[in-house]
């Protein structure tokens, strides 16, 4: 909601459609075959958002402030649930599967 807030902010109309947002993910969903492969999946998927908005922080960089700042809350979450996944992922199997 952030970012559909700022693209109004700016003039322009956030895309909702399912397949849109499907097209332009970061990461593939993969359908895990039990409760620890859907964890390493989202995991894997976090860590990919993590590294995706760290790169959208560098590139919009001093040029635009306001849309720097809303990504950092961005990531500042995408960390707390990729670290989320990643204890989860050590209370099932005791030891973690990616380092981080």
């Amino acid at each position: 909601m952030w970012v559909a807030e700022r693209i109004n902010q700016l003039g322009g109309r956030p895309d909702f459609n399912p397949e849109g947002l499907a097209s332009r993910s970061a990461s593939q969903y993969v359908e895990g075959e039990n409760l620890i492969d859907m964890i390493k999946e989202n995991l894997v998927a976090e860590r990919i958002a993590v590294d995706h908005y760290r790169e959208l922080i560098r590139y919009f960089g001093d040029d635009d402030p306001a849309t720097r700042l809303m990504l950092h809350r961005i990531l500042a979450v995408e960390e707390e649930h990729a670290n989320d996944m990643h204890d989860l992922l050590v209370a099932h199997e005791g030891h973690p599967m990616l380092s981080k």
